[in-house]
């Protein structure tokens, strides 16, 4: 894959990117957590998957919070 970088071009193997970007989530995932338990507010489901025939299931909670399906599902 070609990845623009500020003065170059950075050619890397798919599997050893996606690698990287899911580490660096991971890594980003624990710092929110860690931030937010050191406050009065509860965390939210952080490692939240979201499967088609569960949207039922969601709905209050997605109300809640704002969201919709079609908000976190349009491309």
């Amino acid at each position: 894959m070609r990845i623009n970088r500020e003065k170059r071009v950075q050619n890397e193997r798919c599997d050893r990117l996606l690698l990287h970007l899911f580490q660096h989530d991971i890594h980003h995932r624990g710092q929110a957590h860690a931030m937010l338990s050191a406050t009065s507010v509860k965390p939210p489901q952080l490692d939240e998957f979201f499967p088609a025939d569960d949207a039922g299931l969601r709905a209050k909670d997605f109300a809640e919070l704002g969201f919709s399906e079609e908000k976190v599902w349009r491309s």
